[in-house]
């Protein structure tokens, strides 16, 4: 197993979950997929966090990945020729235009019964690191590629090579943006409204200054 992490629904019973207890031999990968996914949200229900949606750019970079590993036959996060799985994410345009973002990798291999969708999961929530990326609160989405054969073995059909991958994005403006306009627009106002006070005042006082300089002169002339 590997995981790794970079800092942008109701709960479901085992039995709406799909054939879990089942070897992969057995299953479509639809079928593989789709339990895996839901397993993964029932556990995250079960610590009161939001189910995570299945993402088609996720899943392209989770496909990509589970098939390069079993014909390239490694398993890391890193490919051979050096490709993070940030980069394979961010390849699929999956973090275009968003503000914020994290993403994260869950992957796993297992053969006879060890290939089952429950047994996958299980590793994962069985290993801290797996775990906490599988429990992260923030993520929102998931893309899951479960593929025949295995880093040892591509053509070992009782055996699959899953990748998962997590992600959360925070598109639009900011919040604190949004209140420095504000603050910026209320200041701007004060300071219309103090000059403009001023300007009134200044007028006043000139209006009066003229006053009494026409009365000085009138009483002046009036003197006269």
């Amino acid at each position: 197993m590997a995981a790794w992490t970079v800092v942008t629904a109701a709960s479901a019973s085992a039995a709406d979950c799909g054939p879990t207890g089942t070897e992969v031999s057995a299953l479509s990968e639809p079928q593989m997929e789709s339990s895996i996914d839901c397993l993964i949200n029932r556990e995250r229900a079960s610590y009161g966090l939001r189910p995570v949606a299945p993402n088609a750019d996720l899943r392209h970079a989770a496909v990509s990945h589970s098939n390069e590993m079993i014909s390239q036959g490694y398993f890391e996060h890193t490919s051979p020729a050096g490709l993070t799985f940030l980069d394979r994410i961010e390849s699929t345009g999956y973090m275009h235009s968003a503000r914020r973002w994290v993403v994260g990798e869950n992957l796993v291999w297992g053969t006879g019964p060890r290939s089952t969708p429950q047994a996958l999961v299980t590793a994962w929530m069985n290993s801290p690191p797996h775990r906490q990326n599988l429990l992260r609160p923030n993520f929102r989405e998931i893309g899951i590629a479960a593929v025949p054969g295995t880093p040892e073995n591509r053509s070992d059909l009782t055996g699959v090579t899953v990748s998962s991958e997590y992600g959360y994005r925070a598109r639009g403006k900011t919040k604190t943006k949004t209140k420095t306009r504000t603050r910026t627009k209320a200041k701007a106002k004060t300071k219309a409204k103090a000059k403009a006070k001023a300007t009134a005042r200044k007028h006043k006082g000139s209006k009066r200054k003229a006053r009494k300089a026409r009365a000085h002169k009138k009483h002046r002339h009036h003197k006269h």
